[in-house]
């Protein structure tokens, strides 16, 4: 049995498992920049609309996404702020964005700036 510490952390962890697709990934990263509905999502992503529904539904499930019904779209936009923080953070440590470590610092460094500026 898990201890209260674990038991409390396990909402985060399905948070974390949620995010465990690169499609869903992007889907967090695309939230950034506003709510946006099934269509704008598949459209950008070359993907079918029911696959990014499917998607969507995963990252509701977990807490990630919270859904807005406007006339006959659903609007999408994130619950945690920081996720496309921690996301390029993870990239730009892991070299992802940039191969040069004084890039990938300054990066860092602008991403901690960002974050200060979320809470």
């Amino acid at each position: 049995m898990a201890n209260n510490e674990t038991r409390a952390l396990s909402r985060l962890a399905g948070v974390f498992k949620a995010l465990g697709h690169p499609t869903r990934l992007w889907i967090a990263k695309r939230l950034e920049s506003g709510a946006c509905c099934v269509g704008d999502i598949a459209a950008a992503t070359a993907e079918g609309a029911s696959t990014i529904s499917q998607h969507l539904t995963i990252l509701k499930q977990a807490g990630v996404v919270e859904s807005d019904k406007q006339g006959k779209n659903v609007f999408y936009s994130l619950r945690y702020p920081c996720l496309p923080w921690l996301i390029r953070c993870m990239e730009a440590r892991d070299g992802h964005l940039s191969e040069d470590p004084d890039e990938a610092r300054e990066l860092l460094s602008e991403q901690l700036h960002h974050l200060l500026r979320l809470l």
